[in-house]
């Protein structure tokens, strides 16, 4: 049986290329870029939650389980903009209006 988080991670970094991409100051922030990457161009975000790994008994993350880290920028032009990463790579940007 194929692990849920395997199936979870695999879904989650296919969606990857339907992201887009972020204007921040003079740089453009796009899929792939890690967490200091983005940090670097766009500064700390207004708001961040991260969801660990799934830890096993032996201490370790479970085969497939990854960390994922939501971010929010904004308010700006009208709407928020929400970044996912998976391990440390940005996966995803939507934008938002309130």
């Amino acid at each position: 049986m194929i692990n849920r988080y395997l199936i979870i991670s695999l879904l989650l970094t296919l969606s990857a290329s339907a992201q887009g991409s972020m204007r921040c100051g003079s740089g453009i922030v796009s899929g792939g870029e890690t967490t200091s990457e983005v940090i670097e161009k766009c500064g700390k975000p207004s708001e961040s939650s991260v969801i660990n790994p799934v830890i096993g008994e032996n201490g370790y993350p479970k085969r497939g389980s990854v960390t994922i880290e939501h971010w929010v920028y904004g308010p700006a032009n009208g709407g928020y903009r929400y970044l996912k990463f998976i391990d440390g790579k940005l996966v995803g940007i939507e934008f938002k209006r309130k």
